[in-house]
């Protein structure tokens, strides 16, 4: 639709450079910008013939009586998807506007395209926004979720798998990467949108576990060098769309409690971590009050580095670029301070479960 805010920019931009009067007409012929403020809310019968007969019309000192309060000039419709959307005229000797007149309709459908595609973006990103945030609710009208869907042409179907970016960077409404993403992963499957000011979601449709690792990989290499201290969070699939709110979960604890080492942590083999930190706050605390009542940082991380090596001395000694007996003395003395053994499975059990709370709470301090 030819705005009267758009119309008055054009002829504001016009004016300036072709240095004539400019008018611009709506769909029933009525003048809604000129350099003549004066003929604002004028019918321009002139206009009206050009929208009836779909063609440009000319005015001249021999025909303007035919046209009344028509001055010479030309009048030209503005059409925008096969539809007259406008007219407009310029005020002159029909010889010398008639190819400025071309010039300027061509300006104006181009604006009139542009308006039109950031219009459409602007919805499409918002229609996106009010999915994913209905989506991430434990109940919603799922019919109102397909209706809007279907609007924006997207056939989501199972397995579903959320990831969340996370960027330092803070992103906007219509943040570029995200529609990098979008482009990225191409096709009608995939639900990209803006989060929050720190985080992306991405909904990922149809893809089996081979194909969404190897996406993955891809993308955290992608965002790596554009933009720092990206990480990403993965879900475990789903297979209803009633169960993304799961999903959605899934992927914040593996944000939350993933290693900022990696490129991207998958909750998958992260359920027991999230149970131990889900727990109730003096429950953690006075567990680990007991477990590690007076205990260094260095013995923190070389009981997980030996834990991260499935309990292989030799594969947590070069690890940690220590000597095997070394870290066998370490082990030792972990067992005297806090009485759990980390080569038993119970106590080594114990004994990670008192590292994740340990971490959480040195991180939140």
């Amino acid at each position: 639709m030819l705005t009267r805010e758009m119309a008055e920019h054009i002829v504001r931009e016009t004016m300036e450079r072709l240095h004539r009067n400019i008018n611009i007409m709506d769909t029933d012929g009525r003048i809604i910008a000129s350099g003549d403020l004066s003929r604002l809310g004028e019918r321009h019968m002139g206009a009206i013939e050009a929208i009836r007969s779909g063609k440009p019309l000319l005015i001249n000192e021999a025909n303007k009586e035919l046209w009344k309060g028509s001055q010479c000039g030309i009048n030209i419709p503005v059409w925008f998807h096969q539809h007259i959307v406008g007219v407009i005229g310029i005020t002159g000797q029909a010889d010398e506007v008639s190819e400025l007149g071309a010039l300027v309709k061509m300006t104006t459908e181009l604006m009139l395209n542009q308006a039109f595609l950031l219009s459409e973006k602007e919805w499409r990103n918002r229609t996106k926004e009010i999915v994913i945030e209905t989506l991430i609710q434990a109940d919603f009208d799922a019919h109102k979720v397909d209706e809007r869907l279907q609007l924006l042409r997207l056939q989501l179907q199972p397995p579903f798998t959320v990831i969340i970016v996370r960027t330092e960077f803070t992103l906007s409404y219509n943040d570029p990467l995200a529609a990098a993403i979008e482009d990225r992963l191409g096709g009608t499957q995939t639900l990209v949108g803006v989060l929050d000011t720190h985080r992306l979601f991405i909904l990922l449709s149809t893809m089996n576990e081979t194909r969404m690792n190897a996406m993955l990989e891809r993308l955290s290499t992608e965002l790596k060098p554009s933009r720092q201290q990206v990480q990403i969070g993965c879900s475990l699939q789903v297979s209803e769309l009633t169960a993304v709110h799961i999903a959605y979960q899934e992927a914040e604890a593996a944000l939350r409690h993933g290693s900022p080492a990696v490129p991207w942590n998958n909750y998958a083999g992260m359920e027991p971590q999230t149970i131990v930190h889900t727990s109730d706050a003096d429950v953690k605390q006075r567990f680990v009050n007991r477990i590690f009542p007076d205990i260094s940082e260095q013995s923190v991380r070389t009981l997980q580095i030996f834990f991260d090596c499935n309990l292989n001395i030799q594969e947590a000694a070069q690890a940690l670029f220590v000597h095997r007996n070394t870290l066998i003395y370490r082990l030792k003395r972990i067992k005297e301070l806090t009485g759990y053994d980390p080569q038993n499975f119970q106590d080594a059990t114990a004994l990670q479960m008192a590292i994740w709370i340990y971490d959480a709470k040195k991180t939140k301090e």
